[in-house]
């Protein structure tokens, strides 16, 4: 009889309800973002405008928890992969393996391919990893060590670290959310992959052309001799340096040669340079667990290379890691109004006529998702392709050409969300604002293509599995 009345009393939100939520929230996001007001306590106020939709719509609370506790769940993993890169950074920067790789760096890539230098190499990073955080952690650092001796504005080499980063982790077989999109849409794996090509790969090369030529137009790379020889003399005072410091660096590479999880990847890299930090630095075990906790510290009296230096540590990852929870919190409640679910099928799936517009919706959809819930790329693929997948069986598409679409939004977008975790990741880590968002070519490039190829039949597929560009089968259809 309780069960009865609760399902009675539980309203579904209409259209106009939906979409007037959505945009409350995001203009609360975005107004109080622009005011100065602190992201965690920006998300923190969206989720009780997320809290009082629901108690309008009479949800009962519980099925408000059961569905925040089912996303917040899926987070884990990330939350401890942010845990270990905080660790390996305060080791790497103790141990010599980041200060090698800007010393090297600097004395050995010239200024004029840094910035398409830094989309390849964070790219390769990516997809040997499978994870674009710890990507920008590695790679990225030290990329941007290098670029803070040039005239190029790091924010663009930032925006190539990032581009590369999400470009290798979106494509690689051992990426969470590769496996996430391909596993909700029922798509085998390399299957998915190579879907992903026919929209990433020419937006990638179409970047990596606008990457070269904007590095090139900032006084053609050049070099701060003085402050670059500044730079190396300083780190070349400070630790015993060797080529051989990079190999923690190849570990996280090779790792993924043997199919290793993201997390025993990461897990083992942390040993391996505590080894090498203790053999070649001569840093004791008890001071590499503090540098690994609260972050490595080291006053060379230069100024410019202690800020390069002095970071790290699981601490430094803990306001990161408070805003991550709470915007999980804000995803879970959103999802449990079912105002996500109403503005798909209620609004914008009334606009569907032809595949093209499938996977144009598709797109924005994704985006609101992922905006909705700061960056919550897991939860923009699993809401979207509950929601769509019907469509695309109803329109005759193959599922490959959805999971495509959820990564070519979903996953991408993520570090462009001014409040998202992603971007709050790579400000922390990297030392800037949102000021490279703005440079992200590769993010803004692929749902073009993405479009291209469902207006104009390229790289699309029937339920059936046929070529829809094949001339023939294109006809018969």
């Amino acid at each position: 009889m309780d069960k009865t009345k609760t399902v009675k009393t539980r309203k579904t939100p209409t259209p106009a309800f939906a979409v007037i939520s959505f945009l409350v929230i995001v203009a609360v996001l975005v107004a109080l973002i622009n005011l100065g007001v602190d992201t965690t306590m920006s998300v923190f106020i969206a989720a009780l405008i997320a809290v009082v939709i629901a108690l309008l719509l009479d949800i009962p609370w519980a099925d408000v928890e059961r569905t925040l506790l089912r996303v917040v769940s899926d987070c884990i993993p990330t939350f401890l992969i942010v845990i270990m890169v905080g660790m390996l950074v305060g080791i790497w920067m103790a141990g010599g393996t980041v200060p090698a790789l800007m010393y090297y760096g600097m004395k050995l890539i010239s200024p004029k391919i840094l910035v398409p230098l830094a989309f390849v190499l964070s790219g390769l990073t990516a997809e040997f990893t499978g994870t674009s955080f710890g990507s920008v952690a590695t790679m990225g650092i030290a990329l941007v060590g290098v670029a803070s001796t040039t005239s190029i504005p790091v924010p663009l080499v930032i925006a190539a670290v990032v581009c590369g980063a999400w470009f290798g982790d979106k494509m690689s077989p051992l990426s969470d959310t590769t496996n996430l999109a391909s596993g909700v849409s029922r798509v085998p794996l390399y299957d998915h992959i190579g879907s992903m090509m026919y929209t990433t790969i020419p937006a990638a090369l179409v970047a990596l052309v606008l990457f070269t030529a904007a590095g090139l137009m900032h006084s053609g790379g050049e070099m701060d001799t003085t402050r670059a020889n500044l730079i190396c003399d300083t780190l070349a005072e400070h630790f015993n340096l060797n080529p051989i410091l990079i190999l923690p660096a190849i570990l996280v590479l090779l790792v993924s040669v043997f199919k290793l999880p993201a997390l025993l990847g990461m897990g083992l890299t942390v040993v391996v340079s505590i080894v090498f930090a203790m053999v070649f630095q001569g840093v004791n075990f008890v001071e590499l667990m503090n540098y690994a906790a609260n972050g490595f510290t080291l006053s060379t009296g230069v100024d410019i290379v202690d800020p390069m230096l002095n970071r790290g540590g699981i601490t430094s990852m803990t306001g990161l890691l408070i805003t991550f929870m709470v915007a999980s919190v804000m995803g879970g409640i959103i999802t449990a109004t079912g105002i996500l679910d109403v503005l798909a099928k209620d609004v914008l799936l009334k606009f569907i006529k032809s595949r093209g517009v499938l996977v144009t919706v598709t797109l924005i959809y994704c985006y609101i998702v992922n905006f909705l819930t700061a960056g919550g790329q897991t939860v923009a693929i699993i809401v979207t392709e509950q929601t769509f997948e019907d469509a695309f069986d109803r329109i005759g598409i193959h599922r490959r050409v959805l999971s495509r679409t959820l990564e070519d939004a979903g996953t991408l977008s993520a570090p462009i969300v001014p409040w998202g975790v992603a971007t709050l990741y790579v400000m922390e880590v990297l030392g800037c604002g949102t000021e490279y968002i703005p440079y992200c070519w590769f993010i803004f490039i692929v749902p073009i293509f993405s479009i291209l190829c469902a207006f104009s039949g390229f790289g699309i597929w029937d339920k059936d599995g046929n070529k829809m560009w094949d001339r023939k089968k294109a006809a018969a259809k």
